[in-house]
């Protein structure tokens, strides 16, 4: 039920009512033996998270990693008044009390719908914030992607209903969509100190205008990225390969090179900005860029990772060669590897070559992107 209908169903006195109530590691003889006693076992999701943060993309309320950060949005918030788990009763009404609030009463029509869905995100936001040991990342209303004077008016408003709340702005960051507008935007809130981060990345040089900028975290997407190139075939996608539709594979996995070459650079010339891998659809994905800042993974990719042991905790003379933590997993992604790479910094981007460099790819899932976000929040709303 969206925002509005919930809003002529449901009246003051019955709300108050319901307020009250996977890769296979190598294997090498060990130095010195230990014992299986003396090294505490781990499933494969486990080992992960202590190479990256993971960030589940919907709500977990049961795992065994506790996750480090959490994403509110308008999809999020469509999630869960769909959702007749028992254990999404509390964020239900913490979206339901949305409807409620004064500031927004005293607003009309569109207005009056806009502070209502921020109310609503930073409702559930608050919630989340004593759950996870992160940051609650929140979305701008996706409507004003290309207005960066609106998308710092609503950053704005997004902070105090925090603020109202009680969560501290350091337990805070912001997403934007990576239009040049977007960016923008997030630079300037990052000049007053609030962090932010950039999402809807499908090219290189979204990525590194967003480093550029001083965004704090940015996002690219490996499904969608893969996926396009895919029904691309014509498109070259490894400059020193051949093209597909010369009936040769380059066997490039675009989505995985796009996450990995934007986390090589930044790591390089804006180590400040932290990257955070999303669109992971298996095991396979997540564990070809373990390493990375960040993981946004699937209920169902995080089950298979927990599925699955490492040799981490099994010694019999032998043990998984990992690195220094012996997690028993292979790390793909490191600041050192970035620093010690060989690429060249191109320098600043303008407005006019981000355009020109967005690509087809950039471009076409950027423009789908936007669309299916104004989707989610007509949704809600």
């Amino acid at each position: 039920m969206s925002l509005a209908a919930q809003q002529r169903s449901v009246s003051a006195r019955s709300f108050a009512r319901r307020s009250s109530r996977v890769a296979h590691p190598r294997i090498v003889a060990t130095a010195a033996y230990k014992s299986p006693s003396s090294v505490t076992s781990a499933d494969t999701l486990q080992a992960l998270s202590r190479m990256s943060n993971v960030v589940p993309d919907t709500l977990m309320l049961e795992s065994s990693v506790q996750p480090k950060a959490a994403t509110v949005s308008s999809l999020l918030l469509s999630w869960v008044l769909a959702n007749e788990q028992l254990g999404m009763k509390l964020y239900q009404n913490a979206i339901a009390a949305s409807l409620n609030y004064d500031k927004c009463l005293a607003q009309k029509g569109d207005a009056r719908l806009s502070c209502q869905l921020d109310k609503a995100l930073t409702n559930v936001g608050a919630l989340l914030s004593t759950q996870i040991e992160g940051r609650v990342c929140t979305e701008i209303d996706p409507r004003l992607a290309k207005n960066k004077d609106a998308m710092l008016s609503r950053a704005q408003s997004l902070l105090l209903l925090y603020a109202e709340l009680g969560v501290p702005q350091d337990k805070l960051i912001l997403r934007v969509p990576a239009t040049w507008a977007g960016i923008q935007a997030a630079a300037e809130l990052e000049q007053q100190g609030i962090a932010t981060q950039a999402f809807h990345i499908y090219s290189f040089v979204q990525g590194v205008a967003a480093a550029q900028a001083g965004i704090s975290v940015v996002q690219p997407n490996v499904g969608r990225t893969r996926d396009w190139y895919n029904k691309n075939p014509g498109v070259i996608r490894d400059p020193n390969g051949p093209r597909e539709d010369t009936g040769f594979s380059s066997g490039i996995d675009t989505g995985i090179r796009l996450a990995s070459e934007l986390y090589g650079y930044i790591k390089k010339y804006h180590p400040k900005t932290q990257v955070m891998a999303s669109g992971l659809r298996t095991a396979k994905d997540a564990l070809a860029l373990s390493g990375c800042d960040y993981l946004v993974l699937t209920a169902k990719v995080m089950s298979e990772l927990e599925a699955t042991s490492t040799l981490q905790g099994y010694n019999s003379g032998l043990s998984a060669a990992a690195t220094a933590d012996e997690d028993g997993l292979e790390r793909m992604l490191s600041p050192a590897a970035a620093a010690a790479s060989d690429l060249a910094d191109i320098g600043p981007i303008s407005e006019a070559q981000f355009d020109e460099m967005l690509g087809p790819c950039g471009r076409e899932l950027l423009d789908q992107g936007l669309a299916g976000l104004v989707r989610d929040v007509e949704t809600v709303l």
